[in-house]
């Protein structure tokens, strides 16, 4: 950044010792020409006859510098005059910047090479500076005195303009940079202190809400899952006690029954789902992943398992990538009649990935806001969660289809993950 402002400041430099130099350049046409004006004479045949006077002014300008050349021009181009005998009498059109100071009686300049049109060449060479300078004769005609200088005068003051503001320039650029170190230091300083902070809060959220799924857990275990196993033995001893009255009581009782332990069953179930045993990924996700899917077998569906990449993950990615798979296999389970599941976890580039496909009905993508509505936000929940640790969950799937979730972590962003439900 700091060489690009340096450069930047030498060009501007450069342009503007050269836009100098033309100024000059054309201030010295301005009051030459002027002291010139009562020598000009556009028809030397009519008196009186200057010539003599012309020659003395000019030589000594030219011998005095920078001018390496002065011509006097009619309105239709020709050369009248010049120090150069060598070009008077030819004839070359006026660029329109020198119609415009002829017609004006101002002053105008401009680069030229050898041979650009509208400038006649004589003894000087190489790039020359030109100006033209709108002036009356001594008869009234309008005529033009045209200087030229070399062009390396004007690119020398350039540089010694730019060699006059760059011990300035450079310096303050040095200064810059050396008051930028700290401050982009401390701006980094702060930007890692926020990333701390964030990651800090999203633990503490996510902490948060495993300790609030374990009191809920806990209140649901010791009074919801007791009292539906106390209503299932007292249901049990009413049977036990007298014949129902007729068959459907007994239907009834039994239905019933059988419909309380059903539920205690679920409830254990979703207590051991909601809260997974406190070092379950020392062994890696790999053996937790195996685990579920011998869990899905028991349901009829056949689970496959490629996660070799999933042995060295850390403990955060593993239980966040754990979370998915055990919503997804959940839904596979209850709601997309799969008979088989693959799951896959890969690492690449410092994230990992997991991909869960099942061979199942599918759904319509359309419904998943329908869904949402009716309490149906696992996947949502982790959706959020993932892009919280700078992660991203995507579901795709099709009537007749199947579905597909894939899940990324970033391993250096990923935070230890208590689930969403």
């Amino acid at each position: 950044m700091t060489l690009a402002l340096a450069l930047l400041t030498g060009v501007l430099a450069r342009r503007a010792g050269v836009e100098q130099g033309t100024r000059s350049f054309e201030n010295l046409a301005r009051v030459t020409a002027a002291t010139l004006t009562p020598a000009l004479d556009g028809d030397p045949g009519l008196p009186p006859d200057p010539t003599a006077d012309l020659r003395t002014h000019v030589d000594a300008l030219v011998k005095a510098g920078p001018v390496v050349a002065v011509r006097v021009r009619s309105s239709s181009g020709q050369v009248l005059w010049a120090d150069d005998s060598s070009v008077v009498g030819r004839t070359d059109a006026l660029p329109d910047d020198a119609r415009r100071a002829l017609r004006t009686g101002s002053v105008t300049s401009l680069a030229a090479d050898p041979g650009d049109p509208g400038v006649v060449a004589g003894r000087s060479s190489g790039r020359v500076l030109v100006a033209w300078v709108g002036v009356s004769d001594v008869h009234g005609t309008p005529l033009l005195v045209e200087f030229h200088e070399s062009y390396t005068e004007v690119t020398d003051l350039a540089q010694r303009t730019w060699m006059r503001f760059a011990p300035a320039a450079l310096g303050a650029l040095a200064l810059l940079q050396v008051l930028q170190v700290p401050l982009a230091w401390r701006l980094a300083s702060k930007l890692r202190r926020s990333r701390q902070s964030e990651d800090a809060l999203l633990r503490a959220a996510v902490d948060a809400s495993d300790a609030e799924r374990r009191r809920i857990a806990g209140e649901v275990h010791d009074h919801t899952v007791q009292d539906l196993t106390a209503l299932a033995f007292e249901i049990d001893a009413a049977q036990m006690r007298g014949a129902p009255r007729n068959a459907e009581d007994a239907e009834l009782l039994e239905r019933t029954a059988q419909g309380v332990r059903q539920t205690v069953e679920d409830l254990r179930s979703l207590l051991v789902a909601l809260i997974p045993a406190r070092g379950g990924f020392r062994g890696g996700l790999l053996p937790a992943l195996q685990l579920l899917a011998q869990e899905l077998t028991r349901s009829g569906i056949r689970v496959t398992v490629h996660a070799d990449d999933a042995r060295d993950l850390p403990g955060s990615t593993a239980a966040l990538l754990y979370r998915c798979a055990q919503e997804a296999l959940r839904n596979v389970v209850t709601h997309s009649r799969a008979t088989s599941v693959e799951v896959a976890v890969t690492q690449d580039q410092g994230v990992a990935t997991m991909q869960i496909e099942d061979d199942g009905q599918g759904f319509d993508e359309s419904r998943l806001a329908e869904r949402a509505a009716a309490g149906h936000v696992g996947l949502r929940a982790l959706g959020e969660l993932l892009v919280d640790a700078g992660g991203s969950l995507t579901l795709s799937s099709a009537p007749g289809e199947g579905t597909r979730l894939v899940a990324t972590v970033p391993l250096a962003t990923a935070v230890p993950a208590g689930a969403a439900r």
